[in-house]
């Protein structure tokens, strides 16, 4: 069979296929199955809308969590710091006093 037969047989059953599918969906029946596909539709739309919107809920709520959590740690660790940083300071405070007795000793001519 030639290739231009060949496409003129696809051809015409493609039509023939079309044709029968357009009058099955013309009819009662066919009405009918459209209907209940496009309830099918909105149903499954509706609820993957729903679920975005509970996916976005969550996202948002855990959002927040973090960012809570990251503000606590954050002011944990500065607390921490300035306490660091005063223990650091009274001890030089302390170090600079000691040093201070240990250069008078020295001037008052007492030995050691």
């Amino acid at each position: 069979m030639k290739t231009n037969s060949k496409i003129a047989v696809v051809a015409g059953l493609g039509a023939i296929a079309g044709g029968v599918a357009g009058y099955y969906l013309n009819s009662d029946k066919g009405r009918e199955q459209r209907e209940k596909a496009n309830e099918a539709i909105k149903a499954q739309a509706a609820k993957a809308t729903s679920l975005a919107g509970d996916i976005a809920n969550k996202t948002k709520s855990m959002a927040s969590d973090l960012t809570a959590k990251a503000q606590e740690a954050i002011s944990s660790t500065s607390h921490k710091v300035g306490q660091a940083k005063e223990a650091v300071s009274d001890g030089a405070d302390y170090m600079k006093n000691k040093s201070d007795k240990m250069g008078s000793y020295g001037n008052t001519g007492v030995s050691r």
